[in-house]
């Protein structure tokens, strides 16, 4: 059943790219869920908007809600909605995350170090080389305070006004992150370097910890350039 309900999922969201006609209209429907300007301009049609909405962690197999928003006038998918049963709670790992993160991360090492065969001194095909672990190269001792400085002060300036949503990524509770607002009102900066810092406390300062679920929650809320900062600042 588990395989059914990936694949109808994938059907619903077919069924919304064929028959929303209207791109800019979904986009002032969902602006507030597309999050930033940057990323409301890149989206060109239903198929980016969607991926969109599921790099955002707005929209999965589990919370279908923003399809039922689409529907409008289809009445078709309002069907197939209305028949879709999402997967149990204990499946709720976010498939196309870990799958774009461990892609990516494959892509990013096969291109940023030429894999060398060992003892031939020659430079292998990429296609034969096995794909990396999904923690890259980010050994603990490897994470030096000179580099958690820069990733600390990378995000801090990067991250903008909706630094709750990588908090929601990385599973900060919504109360911790109101004592934030509370305690540096008006203050981005700092609001987001206490943010950060309740992620590493979470992972009792294993750094390998820590920088896995920080990527992975980059990537979650929308954020690819930013998770992509953090691995080239690990990878000098």
């Amino acid at each position: 059943t588990m395989i059914g309900n990936h694949w109808s999922y994938d059907i619903l969201k077919q069924m919304a790219k064929e028959g929303c006609a209207d791109i800019n209209e979904l986009k002032t429907l969902f602006t507030t869920e597309i999050g930033s300007q940057r990323r409301y301009d890149c989206i060109r049609c239903v198929e980016d908007l969607i991926d969109c909405l599921e790099r955002a962690d707005e929209l999965s197999e589990d919370n279908v809600t923003l399809l039922h928003r689409m529907s409008s006038n289809q009445p078709k998918l309002i069907d197939a909605l209305n028949a879709y049963t999402p997967p149990g709670v204990q499946e709720r790992v976010n498939r196309y995350q870990e799958l774009r993160l461990a892609e990516e991360l494959r892509d990013q090492l096969r291109i940023g170090a030429p894999q060398v065969a060992r003892g031939t001194g020659q430079t292998a095909a990429p296609s034969t080389a096995p794909p990396p672990p999904i923690q890259m190269s980010m050994a603990p001792a490897a994470f030096t305070e000179r580099k958690r400085a820069a990733v600390f002060k990378k995000i801090s300036e990067e991250l903008g006004r909706f630094w709750r949503r990588l908090g929601r990524a990385a599973g900060i509770g919504e109360g911790s992150m109101d004592n934030i607002e509370g305690r540096f009102p008006h203050d981005l900066k700092s609001q987001i370097l206490r943010l950060l810092q309740l992620i590493e406390e979470d992972d009792c300062h294993d750094p390998k910890h820590f920088l896995i679920r920080l990527c992975r929650a980059l990537g979650e809320c929308g954020r690819n350039d930013l998770r992509k900062n953090v691995e080239q600042i690990m990878s000098y």
